[in-house]
């Protein structure tokens, strides 16, 4: 029998999540234990496509040219200098990049290595164009486009960076035919630009050798013009240090020269006499004038002026102002003064007198060149038209000259072209192979695998939605879980042979007295817990002694577990009844009593009394009511007449405890909570949808019936410790119910 007190009992509070910065660590690692294998299967499953794909992949030869392109000599005429910002430079590497690539080099290296008739380039007219009219070997033209096209899948040009450099990269599964496509696209693109270099110089040469021509006369016209019009007008050329010239204008020249000369020497005296006028004691340029030497006594005066400020100013930092020494170096520093005032007053004095004899100079030429100019000026009018001539002539002779060094060159290039580019490496036939790389496609396969493993256990997770953990099964359903039983062979029932009843006596398997025969076992804690929880909800006046175990749904283990609550009562000496109430499948008549004439049904009925309907059990003190066929076929009774058997099995018996249906698929099991104590879920791990049993308990009947707690049967224990503690959805609102506390 189980009593109870009153002493009140306050739940704890539940625990809050933790504000930790890694609070989702332990899940994810939980999530990575429980979901290992398809991870690691996965992971598995890369790495062998990718051994596959090594082994069946052909391997490729990537063989490299590397050509350094000179944009200085691009210009081969010399026409107009190459821009040398790095921006032209790039952009002229940039183009160059894309003319190894350009057809006219990819037409180059065809005809170099005569792909046209190499079968591996040029398609045959096999397959089903073979068999039509017109569809034989390919035309030249279809040859060469078709060489083409596979050489350009072949080959890569690839730029250094921001260098001249570029990388020729050829890939065939032949190293030695890598290395010499490689070298035939650096071949093709070097005679493409010889041969437009060649062109370019010959097109220049052939314009520059007219333009010559043209120019020779032009010349000679010019030159015989200025020799006709000096023997007209009587000018005579006069041979002097600076060549040939007129006289006047050796005349003028000279006169110019001189009056240059004065006007530079009067802007000198000017500028040292005003420099003169503007210097002070503390100008560190004292006597130093602008294109003059310095003066040695101007300069040793200022150098010892200022050593004397320097002592004196050291001195009134150490001694005060008036100290005898300060005022002796304060007259040293004023005699320094008086010094050097009156050697700048000598020196103004001699500049404004030299300042004098340059006017008077420059004025004396400027006179005479006035004179020379006024006497000249017939002269000068019959030179203007003179010089007119004559360059005319010295730019058609000027022209002349440069064409004709520029045909030279031209002719010199065209015997010569440079191109504008070298070969820095020919390629080579290349040792390791470029593709497929077995390292990086293994890794490329364990990353895929891994990658395709982890989708597939997060697909199971998020399609996984049995119940788990005690955890989920108290969020989903409110109620505290009292225990968590392992899977075992021991709870597993056997089909054992069908016994009848004799003298009233049943057979009991030894899974329904698990919890008798295996103290320390998980159905021994469960029973025991609802045994705590039975006595804490136990209403003032009113004992908790029907006890009802229901499952959500069926083969969730529920009448193993009120067998061996029923024997586990009966085993402390109280008078147990067991009632098997499960219509649907009538698990414990068919073990227990499989051929009894009077049952549950009978009994409520009043077609039986109650010790035709129960069997017993003499050594575990046990009394169990099962069920007939025909009863269970019958009319089903009134809450009343259940009412009146309960009524009377709580008056007969210590305990009772019911089997009933599960939950999903019959509602008859919430129809006895006014007169059921207390229920206890049984809960299937791994089996129950929580999605089934959130709908379960969100029900009015069982939101409002009295539930001791849940039991989750048949757990993995190792699996149950990769699945942290955490609700899969929000707790079904339940009423409160009275606790009190055990005597």
């Amino acid at each position: 029998m189980l009593t109870s007190a009153m002493h009140h009992h306050t739940p704890p509070a539940a625990p809050r999540g933790s504000a930790a910065p890694f609070r989702g660590l332990p899940a994810s690692v939980a999530f990575l234990r429980r979901r290992a294998r398809p991870i690691a299967v996965g992971a598995l499953a890369g790495i062998a496509l990718g051994v596959i794909y090594l082994s069946v992949a052909t391997s490729q030869f990537t063989a490299v040219a590397t050509l350094n392109i000179d944009s200085s000599r691009a210009n081969p005429t010399g026409d107009q200098p190459m821009a040398s910002d790095w921006q032209s430079q790039s952009a002229y590497v940039d183009s160059q990049v894309a003319l190894l690539q350009s057809p006219a080099t990819l037409r180059g290296v065809v005809a170099q290595l005569d792909l046209t008739h190499d079968p591996h380039f040029v398609a045959q007219g096999g397959g089903l164009t073979g068999w039509l009219p017109g569809h034989g070997a390919p035309s030249a033209a279809v040859a060469e486009a078709q060489a083409e096209i596979k050489v350009s899948h072949m080959i890569s040009v690839v730029r250094v960076g921001a260098t001249s450099v570029v990388d020729v990269q050829a890939t065939t599964s032949d190293p030695a035919f890598s290395a010499k496509l490689a070298n035939a696209v650096t071949q093709a693109y070097m005679a493409q630009q010889l041969q437009a270099v060649s062109d370019t110089t010959a097109q220049a040469g052939s314009w520059m050798q007219n333009r010559i021509g043209e120019l020779s006369h032009q010349a000679l016209a010019a030159d015989l013009a200025v020799q006709a019009y000096k023997a007209q007008n009587n000018i005579v050329d006069v041979t002097s240090g600076s060549g040939v010239g007129m006289m006047v204008e050796q005349q003028l020249g000279e006169l110019n020269s001189s009056l240059a000369a004065a006007r530079a020497r009067l802007a000198a005296a000017q500028a040292r006499y005003a420099q003169a006028q503007n210097t002070t004691l503390t100008d560190p340029t004292i006597g130093q004038t602008a294109g003059a030497q310095p003066d040695p006594v101007m300069s040793q005066l200022q150098q010892q002026y200022f050593q004397a400020t320097r002592q004196e100013a050291d001195l009134v930092s150490r001694l005060g102002p008036n100290h005898e020494a300060v005022i002796q170096q304060r007259k040293v520093v004023e005699e320094l003064q008086q010094s050097l005032q009156g050697e700048i007053a000598s020196q103004t004095q001699s500049d404004s007198a030299d300042v004098a004899a340059a006017y008077a100079e420059v004025n004396s030429i400027q006179n005479q060149l006035n004179q020379e100019v006024s006497s000249e000026t017939k002269t000068n009018m019959e030179l203007s038209q003179l010089r007119a001539l004559q360059s005319s002539a010295d730019a058609y002779r000027s022209i002349y000259t440069n064409f004709l060094q520029r045909f030279t060159q031209a002719t010199q290039d065209q015997s010569y072209p440079i191109p504008n580019a070298r070969v820095a490496a020919a390629a080579v036939a290349p040792v390791q192979r470029s593709s497929p790389h077995g390292k990086v496609t293994l890794v490329l396969g364990l990353v895929l695998g891994l990658g395709a493993g982890l989708i597939f256990a997060v697909l199971q997770e998020a399609l996984d939605l049995s119940i788990r953990s005690a955890a989920q099964l108290r969020g989903i359903t409110g109620l505290d879980c009292l225990g968590t039983m392992a899977e075992s062979a021991a709870l597993i029932c056997p089909q054992v042979p069908a016994r009848a009843a004799k003298n009233g006596l049943i057979y009991v398997p030894g899974a329904f007295c698990d919890a008798s025969l295996r103290p320390s076992g998980g159905m021994a804690d469960a029973v025991q817990n609802v045994r705590i929880a039975a006595a804490r909800q136990a209403l003032p006046g009113r004992e908790v002694k029907i006890i009802g175990c229901v499952a959500s749904a069926a083969q969730e283990g529920c009448s193993t577990f009120a067998a061996n609550l029923a024997f586990a009562l009966a085993a402390d000496g109280q008078r147990t009844a067991l009632v098997d109430w499960n219509t649907s499948e009538p698990f414990l008549t068919r073990i227990l009593q499989p051929h009894a004439n009077a049952g549950l049904h009978e009994l409520i009925a009043g077609r039986a009394g109650l010790s035709e309907a129960v069997a017993l059990d003499l050594q575990a003190r046990l009394s169990f009511i099962g069920q007939t066929k025909a009863g269970a076929n019958g009319v089903q009774p009134g809450p009343q007449k259940i009412q009146a058997m309960l009524s009377t099995l709580r008056n007969e018996f210590d305990a009772v405890v019911l089997d009933l249906p599960p939950l999903q698929d019959d509602s008859s099991a919430m129809r006895l909570s006014d007169w059921v104590d207390g229920y206890v879920l049984i809960t299937r791990w791994g089996s129950t949808s929580q999605d089934a049993l959130a709908e379960i308990m969100g029900r009015p009947a069982c939101a409002e019936a009295r539930f001791l707690g849940t039991v989750l049967n048949r757990c993995n224990p190792d699996r149950m410790q990769s699945y942290v503690a955490g609700l899969a959805r929000e707790p079904v609102q339940r009423a409160p119910l009275p606790v009190f506390a055990s005597v």
